[in-house]
Order: C-alpha cells, then structure tokens, then sequence
C-alpha cells in the first residue's frame, strides 16, 4: 500500500507500520528497533514523525521508540493506559521482570534502552486517531483488545477496510496468551469483537504476512 510504509524491525523481526497521514506528517505503529533505518525511510520520503503509538508495549515491539522521540521530539506518544506500567524509567528491569520466561530475558537486555519517556496520551479504547489525516478518510479507531496483553489495540479504518492488529490477530493464528497480562478468556473475547469486521477487512499484523478477516478460522478459537 502506498500509504504505509513497512518494515521488519528489532529482534524478533516485529512488523513496523509508518502511515503517511499526508505529505509532510506520518505516524509510525511498533517501532521494535533499527531506529536509524526507520529515521533514514522517513528522510527519503520527507516524512516527520507526528506521532508514535504501540499495539502493546512488550519488548519486541518497542526497541526504537526512545531513539525516535529523540530524534522528532514533537512526536506524541500512544499506547494502552494498561501498558504504561511497562514503560518510563527502569525500562529493562521492568521489561525483564515482566515478560523474561523461557529465555525472553536475553533479548529484552539485548534490544531494549534504559529508558523511554511514558506516554503522552493513555488510551482506553474508543477513541478515533488521525480523523484529519488526507490519506486514511475517518481516521483509525481504537480497538481495546486484551488476550494477548491487557492493553492491548488494534487499529481499524473503516473508509480503507484495514486493520492493523499487533499481537492480537496474526494469519490463521493469534498471539500468546501466557505472559504477564495475557487472558485465553480475553483474547477469545477480542477475536470475537474483530470477527465482526467486514469479511474483506485487510489485516496487518505484529509478526508474518497480511490476511483478511474473511480468511481467519475464528471457529477455532471460539
């Protein structure tokens, strides 16, 4: 899509989403590391950085998030109200207490600074981002989805039949819900809530390709 920019970022190759809300603006969902070639994508495209907003806030998805609100320091920072525990001072020690099982700890002391500021504005659910945006009509409206943390958002336009889902939906499979915050019960909930999407809703995922709410197995996970 020529309205979103995409990449494969940090350490556990998290799908980073910059939405061009017109030609100078842009904002940019989990950035989870390469800060210099996120820096470098906007440059090329004459994009700044209006604003940083996380689908959750586990390491993974948020490696490059203190070097980009450096570098754009007017950039507004979003993410769940339930994830801003997990970021501020003490990043590591929080990340690492949090969700360093089963050799996770490795990767949060790898990836991760030790700090990034707490978000500018907490979300709920509900709201509607971006509604001036040239590009994406309508806005994107925020999707409270907790299953696989319990902040968890997707982001849904409805003018562009597109969902970005972090770790809640992936193709043909959803996030784990075994880590501090996750809920089966939760993201059985969630998956039913984006089951209500129009079947040719586009999904861009946390991690893997594209798929459709259409072509997802919601019967599986009911």
């Amino acid at each position: 899509m020529e309205k979103i920019l995409h990449l494969q970022t940090g350490v556990l190759e998290v799908n980073t989403y910059i939405l061009k809300l017109n030609e100078k603006l842009a904002a940019i969902i989990d950035p989870g590391g390469n800060a210099d070639e996120i820096i470098a994508l906007l440059k090329k495209h004459g994009l700044d950085l209006a604003a940083c907003i996380l689908t959750h806030a586990h390491f993974d998805h948020i490696g490059a998030a203190n070097e980009l609100l450096k570098a754009f320091p007017q950039c507004k920072f979003y993410a769940h109200k339930a994830e801003a525990p997990y970021l501020g001072e003490d990043l590591r020690e929080k990340q690492s207490s949090a969700f360093g099982t089963g050799g996770l700890a490795f990767y949060i002391k790898s990836s991760l600074p030790e700090s990034v500021r707490k978000p500018d504005v907490l979300l709920e659910g509900g709201e509607t981002l971006f509604e001036d945006s040239e590009n994406f009509a309508g806005g994107f409206e925020v999707l409270h989805t907790p299953g696989h943390s319990a902040g968890s958002i997707c982001l849904y336009c409805a003018a562009e039949k597109l969902l970005i889902s972090g770790d809640t939906m992936f193709a043909g499979s959803c996030g784990r819900t075994d880590l501090k915050g996750g809920s089966p019960e939760e993201m059985k909930s969630s998956l039913k809530k984006l089951a209500a999407l129009p079947a040719e809703t586009v999904v861009l995922p946390g991690h893997g390709g594209s798929t459709t709410i259409g072509d997802f197995p919601f019967e599986y996970f009911a």
